[in-house]
């Protein structure tokens, strides 16, 4: 139990510090959440009217579009700075049918079934019983956003090297297909790869690096931090990271 709870804390102060330079909810049909749920719906799920649990909501850039489309969407997330920041959004956009909830997915908990479970590429699903889990709250479809492979960074790739780290492998898509073969749960899979261009001022590629650095258990030197980012640094002052994805859709239902 108090490995969990430290589990949890350690979890929470990560998303808590991700949340200062975190993407937001972006309006828009041309965006990459947009792309994704036209995708989803295309595959036969439909949100119109239903109950939606977003497992790892983050700050809320599916959840806020869910909410348009759903009855009421329950939005559960480690982070409680990323929960204020979606609530800050759903206010400014006059979205009422989202309900926060502060908890790691260990330790939620809710007296009802929804009929859709939705989860993008949240860490908080890496194991078989927090799979088994997806399928116990929901009496409906399950829809499982997640990384096909490693996602290489150009800005991170050189800090790894130089703070000799080994990046995270991410496989939680693989992982999800071999747990549902091996159940015998017919799913449909769908691939999806490109390029997330993001353009970050000074202060907020610094503050990931440093971030993400220290998740690794790094204690980085700022100032060098500063100088190695300069060749990012594009015409219009900005600092551009462009990063390689590579995701898999798993969509299937637990009734």
């Amino acid at each position: 139990m108090k490995d969990t709870a430290n589990k949890q804390k350690t979890q929470q102060e990560y998303w808590n510090a991700r949340a200062r330079t975190f993407p937001r909810f972006e309006e828009g049909e041309q965006t990459y959440e947009a792309g994704m749920l036209r995708r989803i719906i295309d595959a036969g799920v439909d949100f119109s009217g239903k109950n939606v649990l977003d497992v790892g909501s983050g700050s809320g850039m599916y959840t806020l579009r869910l909410a348009r489309m759903a009855q009421s969407v329950t939005a559960m997330d480690v982070s409680d700075e990323m929960l204020r920041l979606l609530q800050e959004d759903a206010a400014t956009m006059g979205i009422n049918n989202i309900v926060t909830v502060h908890s790691g997915w260990e330790d939620f908990d809710a007296s009802q079934h929804f009929d859709i479970v939705f989860a993008s590429m949240t860490p908080a699903i890496d194991s078989d019983e927090s799979r088994e889990k997806l399928m116990r709250f929901s009496s409906g479809w399950i829809v499982f956003m997640g990384f096909a492979k490693s996602m290489p960074s150009n800005i991170m790739q050189g800090l790894y090297k130089h703070y000799s780290i080994t990046p995270k492998a991410f496989s939680d898509a693989q992982d999800m297909r071999r747990w549902l073969d091996a159940k015998g749960i017919a799913y449909t899979g769908i691939p999806v790869a490109g390029q997330w261009t993001t353009p970050k001022s000074e202060k907020d590629i610094v503050d990931l690096c440093l971030t993400t650095l220290r998740g690794y258990g790094v204690d980085p030197d700022p100032d060098f931090i500063a100088a190695y980012i300069e060749a990012f640094k594009d015409q219009d002052g900005q600092y551009v990271e462009r990063t390689e994805y590579s995701i898999e859709i798993i969509l299937w239902q637990s009734r």
